[in-house]
């Protein structure tokens, strides 16, 4: 029986796109001054190669390969300072997704687990979704980032449910589902096969191409990562609650595939 939902927060709850721009661009930005014949877009594709490759860190390898070790620490970290800073204003809630905590919290405990800093947790009881939560695991706080089995365990240890009443609800097949499903976790992935649907509609033509290359390299996760079977697929947040209905109720939440349920 189904007793806990565990959800993330970035591209799940919030809409962390706007975000993650701003700081690539920033680290852009530092390329281009250090090597001026390159471009954003350049800096892009250079990103978007080491992605699509599987790498799990992109950004640091792309930005140390071009700015010496010096350059490097002082971008992070005025890079993150800005971040923290900005985090409220530009992490919008996905269209939907309040609704459908309020439907799920209903039913079922709730419980977050996510790679996000303090900031997070102000900007979810600002949204007034932080009470929906009984449990909050964020790894700045606990000392542990995702896919850290640790930071599952801390959230687990805190509903004092077995992994097998509870469900990780998880945008990223590695960080997300895999440790939960090594636990013994049922998993959700809300898998964004259209990223405009997270509600980020830039001008900016940088902005654009930065979206549509997330989009890019998202669609190749199942052939990055064919070993995570996640129990259940949703295209978008919205999706979640009537997926799980229709499961709780016997059905397969849409077409099933090996090892799968579909919606």
């Amino acid at each position: 029986m189904l007793e806990w939902i565990f959800l993330d927060v970035g591209n799940v709850l919030l809409d962390e796109d706007p975000l993650t721009y701003l700081s690539f661009r920033r680290h852009a930005e530092a390329i281009s001054r250090a090597h001026p014949g390159l471009a954003f877009r350049d800096v892009l594709a250079a990103w978007e190669a080491r992605a699509a490759a599987g790498s799990r860190w992109p950004v640091p390898e792309v930005v140390s390969a071009f700015l010496d070790e010096g350059a490097c620490d002082e971008i992070w970290a005025s890079t993150e300072r800005e971040v923290r800073g900005r985090f409220a204003a530009l992490s919008p809630v996905i269209p939907g997704a309040a609704a459908v905590v309020e439907r799920l919290a209903r039913r079922h405990r709730l419980g977050l687990i996510a790679n996000q800093g303090l900031e997070c947790r102000a900007r979810l009881a600002e949204l007034g979704l932080l009470r929906h939560f009984d449990v909050v695991a964020l790894s700045e706080e606990v000392g542990r980032y995702k896919p850290d089995p640790a930071l599952f365990e801390a959230a687990l240890d805190g509903a004092g449910s077995p992994p097998g009443c509870c469900l990780m609800v998880g945008d990223r097949l590695d960080n997300d589902l895999a440790p939960a499903r090594g636990l013994g976790m049922a998993t959700a992935w809300v898998r964004w096969p259209r990223f405009a649907a997270k509600g980020w509609r830039p001008d900016d033509p940088n902005a654009l191409a930065y979206r549509d290359a997330l989009e890019r390299v998202a669609a190749l996760a199942p052939a990055l990562r064919p070993h995570i079977h996640p129990t259940l697929v949703v295209d978008e947040t919205r999706d979640l609650d009537a997926a799980l209905r229709d499961v709780e109720q016997g059905g397969d939440g849409g077409t099933a595939g090996p090892g799968e349920v579909t919606r």
